[in-house]
């Protein structure tokens, strides 16, 4: 059985990050041995060269890897391969960071920034960031961001489960901050629009003082209001510009599931570092480990491959806007 090395991720550190750095380390990314022996189980081979390898990788991925189907991550029923095959697929997309990092890179951050999901997920994320803060890592701002996504019957059936009532994704969100930083005071709000009538349009900030740092729920207009709700671009690039105001040397802790730490670290430097030239770091809650059963979930190869596709697709966004940056335009079949 494989024993694979860490392919590290893009690493984007502010201003004085090279271009020419985070280019290089999606090509090693996308052509390390657990990229190539994922493509051989399936039959697939990198032609070779950066902008081939990515258009490869998008249409294989879309054919052989792709479960969702346009449907929501949560409404995904996991696929088994043969268990040979599980084993495979799932070491090489650890190797890929798929299993997560749990540790920051700095002590300091100025911003914690904990991405919004399902009930549970804005649960247990942001009492992973109180755990972080609690043990060392220090913030000046920890902000969770969500929606106005409705609740669906999981969201509902966890809400009840965990003992409180809410209609949209923003107020799980800040449920799970006030209980994992012990704020009991209530917030100053700025609201504009009415999410029930026009979800697309209405915004939301609620910001407390813990001790530890300013604590804020963050809901988003979205940049199409007249077609779809905000989503997580949307209100990173709400938070970045009218809530957080990032500038050039601030840095940047997502903090997500470990599933997704790729797919998100990517997004994230291509949403917020690169246009802002702030250092990103993404961290990942194990979620097969949680204390609570019913919160628990642990992936099958299915879930690997679905999410090492996302991570192809940031890269190759990663990729793209880089080079945009830079002046040159990407080249793609």
């Amino acid at each position: 059985m494989p024993n694979y090395a860490p392919v590290p991720l893009p690493r984007y550190d502010g201003p004085d990050t090279s271009p020419t750095s985070v280019i290089a380390a999606v090509d090693e990314w996308i052509d390390s041995k657990p990229i190539r022996d994922l493509l051989g189980e399936f039959r697939g081979a990198l032609p070779g060269g950066t902008a081939a390898n990515l258009d490869y990788l998008e249409s294989f991925t879309a054919e052989h890897w792709d479960f969702r189907a346009g449907r929501e991550r949560f409404e995904t029923d996991p696929e088994r391969l043969d268990p040979r095959r599980e084993r495979r697929v799932i070491e090489a997309a650890t190797a890929l960071g798929l299993g997560g990092l749990t540790a920051p890179r700095r002590e300091r951050y100025t911003h914690v920034l904990v991405l919004g999901g399902l009930v549970s997920s804005c649960l247990f994320r942001t009492r992973f960031a109180a755990e972080l803060l609690a043990n060392g890592t220090a913030a000046d701002r920890v902000t969770g961001i969500g929606g106005f996504r409705p609740f669906g019957e999981a969201d509902t059936d966890f809400a009840e489960i965990s003992g409180f009532t809410g209609s949209y994704e923003v107020d799980a969100m800040e449920v799970g901050l006030k209980r994992a930083f012990e704020i009991d005071g209530e917030p100053e709000i700025q609201r504009e629009g009415d999410p029930d009538a026009d979800p697309g349009r209405a915004w939301k900030v609620a910001t407390y003082t813990a001790d530890t740092a300013t604590v804020q729920a963050v809901a988003a207009p979205s940049s199409e209001p007249g077609t779809r709700r905000a989503d997580t671009v949307d209100t990173c690039r709400f938070w970045a510009d009218r809530v957080a105001e990032l500038a050039p040397g601030d840095s940047v802790l997502v903090v997500t599931s470990s599933l997704f730490v790729p797919f998100q670290h990517c997004e994230a430097v291509s949403h917020m570092g690169l246009p802002y030239e702030c250092a990103v770091d993404t961290v990942g809650v194990d979620t097969a480990s949680l204390p609570e059963t019913h919160f628990r979930k642990e992936y099958t190869a299915s879930g690997y491959l679905q999410e090492t596709r996302s991570a192809i697709r940031s890269m190759r966004r990663l990729h793209d806007a880089v080079l945009r940056a830079e002046g040159t335009e990407p080249s793609h079949d």
